[in-house]
């Protein structure tokens, strides 16, 4: 009798442990899919921001474009000399872009996966480094190679929150789903 109710004891606190482990579970898996939406979000919107940057500094410079072409002063070398800084400024701009959209798309794959599988954690690795890349690239691009190529930019407080928190939140996304994975 007294085995029989340490078996019922046993086999009831296995099951309450199972239960919490399902609920605990649950909860890391939909705070993991916040995460990692945040971060597609986020960097969705600077990826967002960054096309309307790039397509107002195309806009402006073919506007600039047929008045410097009608000064006669000017000669090839000068026109070159001019179109160089603002055409490495716009590919600065797209690289970012295009590393903002591979941010984007590798964590929102990730959030919409249901069933783990071996390929989440090669995308889960894809993400912390595109999160270290991400911020690698904008250091060096906004701190030290845009300044040099167009003068100083003019970045407020928001302006740097914003771009740290894509980093940020893709970082952190993409070790929370390496842990999970793992």
């Amino acid at each position: 009798m007294a085995v029989r109710g340490f078996r019922y004891l046993l086999f009831r606190r296995i099951e309450h442990e199972m239960i919490r482990y399902r609920q605990n579970h649950r909860m890391e898996e939909r705070m993991l899919f916040i995460l990692l939406m945040a971060g597609a979000i986020v960097n969705g919107a600077l990826c967002a921001v960054g096309g309307a940057i790039l397509f107002m500094g195309v806009v402006f410079y073919l506007i600039g474009l047929p008045q410097f072409k009608r000064s006669e002063k000017t000669k090839v070398r000068d026109g070159i000399r001019e179109s160089l800084p603002i055409f490495f400024t716009l590919l600065m701009i797209l690289f970012y872009m295009v590393i903002t959209y591979w941010c984007a798309r590798t964590g929102g794959t990730l959030a919409f996966h249901s069933v783990p599988s071996a390929d989440d954690l090669s995308q889960a690795k894809k993400l912390v480094l595109l999160g270290i890349g991400q911020g690698l690239f904008s250091l060096i691009t906004f701190k030290w190679i845009l300044p040099g190529a167009i003068g100083e930019l003019k970045l407020d407080r928001k302006h740097k929150w914003g771009i740290a928190a894509g980093v940020i939140v893709t970082m952190a996304g993409g070790g929370a789903a390496w842990l999970t994975a793992v």
